[in-house]
């Protein structure tokens, strides 16, 4: 029987847990327009389309928004905040990343014991962006611990414009790298351990944008699987 008050093609079903949740079957079509979002959300997107095999994820790697992406998807989902004020924005929290290398690298000199001793190692940078490439000042990584922080100046061996490259280089023991990813399987199953395992690089704001009307409900139900896989 066809439950009552149901707008549209939403229902209501619940599932295993007995807990109350809405789908609506469709593509739900997302940007993300920057590199270090498409590892790390990946494993998180992954399990949202086996928990909700009737929703259809269409996936834009591009560049910049224009107004004909924007008319097309329902989110986009970056690291910068809107600058247009009819573009609604939600936290979803924080991207993170850690420190790995192959064993073999380290096993040819000390493994550091504080973020200092990066300047004494090779590392692998990411350069996000049309002007990074032709950055040529220093790299500067900002690592947390609890309260402390600290700043160090690194020497980049390679610099890369994707997560994937960095993982790939530093697999191949060419020095650490800063590894994004909404967990730590990857990094491991490159064969990559963990450096300086008490610490962490500064934190990176994720948000989601939309237009000014309402979401559709797979796409409130992709944000709300979001901010628990980066909680």
């Amino acid at each position: 029987e066809i439950l009552s008050g149901l707008v549209g093609s939403e229902m209501c079903i619940r599932d295993s847990l007995g807990m109350m949740r809405l789908t609506q079957a469709g593509a739900l079509h997302l940007i993300l327009p920057d590199a270090r979002v498409h590892d790390a959300l990946a494993p998180a997107l992954a399990a949202f389309a086996e928990r909700h095999p009737d929703v259809r994820v269409q996936l834009g790697q591009g560049g910049a928004e224009t107004d004909a992406a924007r008319e097309r998807c329902d989110l986009s989902i970056g690291l910068e905040p809107p600058a247009d004020p009819a573009r609604v924005a939600r936290r979803l929290g924080a991207l993170r990343a850690r420190l790995y290398a192959a064993p073999g690298y380290l096993a040819q000199r000390p493994p550091p014991e504080h973020p200092i001793d990066l300047a004494l190692h090779d590392c692998v940078g990411l350069h996000l962006g049309p002007q990074r490439g032709h950055d040529s000042r220093p790299a500067r990584w900002r690592l947390w611990s609890g309260s402390e922080r600290v700043v160090v100046t690194v020497r980049e061996r390679y610099g890369v414009d994707t997560p994937a490259m960095a993982m790939q280089l530093a697999a191949r023991g060419v020095g650490i790298a800063a590894l994004h990813a909404a967990g730590t399987a990857a990094p491991l199953d490159a064969g990559l351990v963990p450096v300086l395992p008490g610490w962490e690089m500064e934190p990176v704001t994720l948000y989601a944008l939309s237009g000014p009307r309402r979401l559709p409900a797979r796409a409130r139900a992709l944000l709300d699987w979001l901010a628990r896989a980066l909680a």
